[in-house]
């Protein structure tokens, strides 16, 4: 929670800017801070995918497949629950759940990868 305090932060100046800050450059900028920094994480994201093998970007699709799927489901079966009298939850929850089964599986397939070779797993360009 340490490291993604500044980019929470960020994001919730960026919210509160719409209130408090009058339109202009300033506000512009708040509210572009931390949608830049998104960019920049997803940018480094898909260096990283460009950069495995062919395994473990099969392996990366089957899991974001399945993370899809257990939210998609999860969701649609909690709105049914509250439909039938299920207190209302935060959406928050959603993304935990989210983020956890797809953290859980890209470490399977990391250690799956790293004891096959014997090594971590292999980027095309660090090999010589």
């Amino acid at each position: 929670m340490r490291r993604a305090f500044p980019f929470l932060l960020a994001l919730a100046c960026a919210a509160l800017s719409v209130l408090y800050i009058p339109p202009g450059s300033i506000r512009t900028f708040v509210i572009l801070t931390p949608i830049l920094a998104a960019i920049l994480c997803a940018s480094v994201a898909s260096w990283l995918y460009s950069a495995c093998d062919e395994y473990v970007r099969a392996r990366i699709h089957r899991s974001i497949t399945i993370t899809a799927l257990v939210v998609a489901f999860g969701s649609l079966g909690y709105f049914c629950l509250e439909l039938l009298g299920f207190p209302r939850q935060s959406m928050i929850w959603v993304s935990i759940l989210g983020w956890s089964v797809f953290n859980l599986q890209l470490l399977y397939v990391i250690f799956r990868a790293w004891r096959s070779d014997f090594e971590p797993i292999s980027f095309r360009g660090a090999s010589s």
